[in-house]
């Protein structure tokens, strides 16, 4: 509902609000009409402790007030004069010299006016609050997302209303879209006004454009240093002179405890990262609500709620096809027969940015040519690709964990069972319960089933994948 069509409950807050005045032992606060206003009040209160929310109420009451004094001389006074002043209604006509009827109804124009002022602060103070937090955000990389809906919804219930659950770990393969899912919550959160302040700080090192260019960043390694460093600017608003990480963060963590912060570290992907990383994270999410995402599934930390993306359906994957084609005006690709897009998700599965770069390359080459080569691993952009997906984590495997990988194309959808791998690798029990452990920390290979079946498979680009791309880095 917009403020305009809430606007008698806004009246009566107000009203409410002002006769609440001089009772300070009272919670009652504005956040519920006006709730841009009061964050930005809390957010400019002066010291270091956090304004109550009495505290909090009267300071916006007096700065609309004030406001209102600009448009409206004699309204503002008689507000201030009645609730402000505690004087009666009979002082107040009496000092404008106007009959006590006559202050109702000029009482009753001034709230009028008093919340016509309110609600254009109002929205001013959403869009600048909207437009200041989007600004530390990286510029999306995708028109639209397909098959989330479902998993953005069950985050949102885990971030807004904010639960006793502060960090939450995304976590999957790269190309899955780990980052658009997390870009996505975060315009939401900022829409909604769920969080008083949003950062985000990204831990990328490569990059992979969608004409199949591998890129390395020019970003360093993330250590504790700079994640502080980039946080106090980002939320500060200011550039800070270098000072003692322990003294950053004594004043990052005064400025959490003021107001409601979701703090979001995109690409957290190397075991070094998260060793170095997560201890202060954990620290930092005693005060504010923490979103990572990473290539590593984070599970043996009681304190962080993993959630394993995984690729997309089949129809999903041919939705974004066909999207991402009409867009790139690829009109051929975009109308073609279920069939033909059936090929490409035999080879691509459902990874998002497998699916792109395929889109992306028949603007150049026939669809078979684009496929042919992704499957067999040939030429610069499916080896491009192969690399930014896979060469890390395949680095991190042992000979057991990759003789599990190797054998896993045999298995059938809904995938196998530890018994069956048992028989097919040849690992002892231990061996393989390591092997499956490291493989599906680095996900590569996704656990499913009910809790008394679980079954192993992995994705269908891994598998094409294992096929070819693999024998050149044995």
């Amino acid at each position: 509902m917009s403020i305009d069509q809430d606007r008698p409950n806004i009246t009566d807050l107000i009203e409410r609000a002002l006769k609440q005045w001089h009772h300070q032992d009272v919670s009652f606060a504005l956040k519920e009409a006006l709730p841009y206003l009061v964050r930005r009040t809390a957010a400019e209160w002066p010291g270091s402790r956090p304004a109550t929310a009495s505290q909090a109420t009267n300071q916006l009451l007096l700065d609309l007030i004030e406001a209102l004094t600009g448009r409206d001389t004699e309204a503002a006074t008689l507000l201030r004069r009645r609730y402000i002043d505690d004087q009666t209604g009979f002082a107040v006509a009496n000092s404008l010299a106007i009959s006590e009827s006559v202050f109702y109804r000029r009482r009753r124009e001034a709230l009028t006016a008093l919340v016509d002022v309110a609600t254009v602060e109002e929205q001013a103070a959403r869009s600048e609050h909207i437009a200041r937090l989007e600004q530390r955000l990286e510029a999306p990389t995708y028109h639209q997302l397909f098959g989330i809906d479902a998993l953005t919804t069950r985050l949102r219930t885990l971030l807004c209303p904010r639960s006793d659950i502060k960090m939450i770990c995304l976590a999957g393969i790269g190309g899955l879209g780990k980052t658009s899912l997390a870009d996505t919550l975060a315009r939401q959160m900022i829409a909604s006004g769920c969080f008083d302040e949003v950062a985000w700080v990204s831990a990328r090192r490569q990059q992979f454009d969608l004409w199949g260019q591998l890129q390395e960043t020019d970003q360093p390694a993330l250590t504790v240093e700079m994640l502080l460093t980039s946080l106090d600017q980002q939320l500060s608003g200011s550039f800070s002179p270098p000072r003692p990480a322990a003294e950053t963060l004594s004043l990052l963590k005064a400025r959490l405890a003021k107001q409601s912060h979701l703090i979001i570290l995109d690409n957290l992907e190397t075991a070094a990262d998260l060793q170095e990383i997560l201890p202060l994270l954990q620290e930092l999410s005693q005060s504010a609500w923490v979103l990572l995402t990473s290539r590593i599934a984070i599970r043996e930390q009681a304190y962080i709620h993993l959630t394993n993306l995984t690729e997309l359906s089949a129809v999903d994957a041919t939705d974004l096809v066909r999207d991402e084609a009409f867009r790139r005006g690829l009109d051929d690709l975009a109308q073609a027969l279920p069939e033909s897009l059936h090929q490409i998700y035999d080879i691509a599965g459902g990874n998002p940015l497998a699916l792109k770069l395929i889109v992306g390359q028949v603007h150049l080459r026939s669809l078979p040519t684009v496929l042919s080569d992704l499957s067999e691993a040939r030429g610069q952009q499916a080896e491009a690709l192969y690399e930014f997906i896979y060469r890390q984590a395949w680095e991190l495997l042992d000979e057991a964990a990759r003789r599990v990988l190797l054998v896993m194309p045999l298995t059938a959808p809904p995938g196998t069972t530890l018994e069956h791998l048992l028989g097919t690798t040849g690992l002892d029990y231990d061996d393989l319960n390591r092997a499956l452990e490291l493989l599906t920390r680095l996900s590569l290979v996704d656990v499913g089933g009910p809790l008394n079946d679980r079954r192993y498979q992995i994705h269908r680009l891994t598998e094409t994948f294992l096929h070819k791309q693999v024998t050149k880095w044995l």
